[in-house]
């Protein structure tokens, strides 16, 4: 398995867990949060237990629905693809002067 593919598997696993985490902390139930995003509860488990990938418009409504600040929620997804997802420099890239 690719390198890369590693990483990105890294990455998902960690923003099902960030996800779950904020559900968590927002002291939303599983239920009530599928019902404001206008799905079942057994997707938002599957999505918290990493067996469903969200898509960049689903994660954001996901925050929505839990009251976050998007601009602050971009921030910490940033620094999660930062430290699980981020991939080394490739011949596309300069290095650093």
């Amino acid at each position: 398995m690719p390198p890369s593919y590693s990483r990105e598997v890294e990455f998902h696993r960690a923003l099902a867990q960030l996800l779950c985490d904020l559900r968590i902390e927002a002291h939303v139930s599983q239920g009530a949060l599928s019902a404001e995003l206008g799905i079942d509860q057994a997707a938002v488990s599957r999505v918290e237990s990493g067996q469903r990938r969200l898509t960049v418009a689903e994660t954001f409504s996901w925050f929505e629905a839990l009251g976050l600040d998007l601009g602050g929620m971009s921030d910490r997804l940033l620094a999660l693809w930062a430290e699980h997802g981020e991939r080394p420099p490739s011949l596309w890239t300069e290095p650093d002067a």
